[in-house]
């Protein structure tokens, strides 16, 4: 039986694409977590070359790896979460990359940090990004493939069973009243709403003076900017997968069951 962790050593991962994923998407979360002294870990796919260099632009494009690779440090310094992994694929490839070889990354790193809880994408990619989609695929496969030894052996890494795999998703019922353009899910297959206004200053910092270069490109852009942080003061999950043995629904919190 899997034995809950006390809140101080709760360990949370999330594995996403490019920088600023983590704070536009789940950064709340990420600092909630932080911020009750849980472990939060992030690997990020790729540096975001193919992203804006900003408006007016702040560096030029051959620099833009290197700047927005300091913005996501920054990022994660606002948000609480430890130094992050980068990985090195270029961004606007990930569907091209091998899958088991991605998929392997990830199981790495899920074994080095040995969370209790993984957050990636939905099959959406929040926003159908082809990078977000194969995170998606690639992250969901790894949360399996860490488990078992005889994957990987390679690595010289203990195989590592995390409780509780989670895609970050919309209701559909917000959806349609932001007229958000991309797809959500059905409200009753949300597992968590997670209110993280109390970090919604962090949040702001990471997104809007940590990711300067993106942060013309606001997330629901469409709405009045209170409107828009209203709405941005829940995220949303839905329980992917679970090794608990018996599982809360709906889930007050993403360590819901863990003790």
């Amino acid at each position: 039986m899997l034995r809950g962790p006390a809140v101080s050593e709760r360990r949370l991962l999330g594995l996403f694409a490019h920088p600023d994923d983590e704070s536009r998407i789940v950064g709340g979360t990420l600092a909630k977590y932080a911020s009750e002294g849980g472990h939060v870990g992030l690997v990020v796919a790729t540096r975001g070359e193919a992203g804006s260099c900003g408006e007016p632009p702040l560096c030029t494009p051959e620099e833009l790896p290197r700047v927005r690779e300091a913005e996501l440090r920054d990022a994660c310094a606002i948000l609480g979460v430890a130094e992050p992994t980068i990985l090195d694929y270029r961004d606007g490839t990930l569907p091209q990359v091998d899958r088991r070889e991605l998929a392997g990354h990830l199981v790495a790193s899920i074994r080095r940090l040995r969370p209790h809880v993984v957050v990636t994408f939905g099959p959406e990619g929040r926003t159908l990004h082809p990078d977000h989609v194969a995170i998606h695929r690639a992250a969901t496969a790894a949360f399996e493939l860490a488990a078992d030894p005889g994957t990987y052996p390679e690595q010289g890494l203990a195989a590592h069973a995390a409780a509780k795999l989670y895609y970050s998703t919309l209701p559909e019922s917000l959806v349609r009243a932001i007229g958000w353009g991309f797809p959500g899910i059905p409200d009753e297959e949300v597992t968590v709403a997670l209110d993280v206004r109390p970090w919604l200053e962090q949040k702001k910092r990471a997104t809007n003076e940590a990711h300067r270069t993106q942060a013309h490109d606001q997330p629901f852009a469409n709405l009045p900017e209170a409107e828009r942080w209203q709405a941005l003061g829940t995220e949303y999950f839905r329980l992917a997968a679970s090794r608990l043995p018996h599982q809360p629904r709906p889930e007050p919190d993403l360590f819901a069951g863990l003790g």
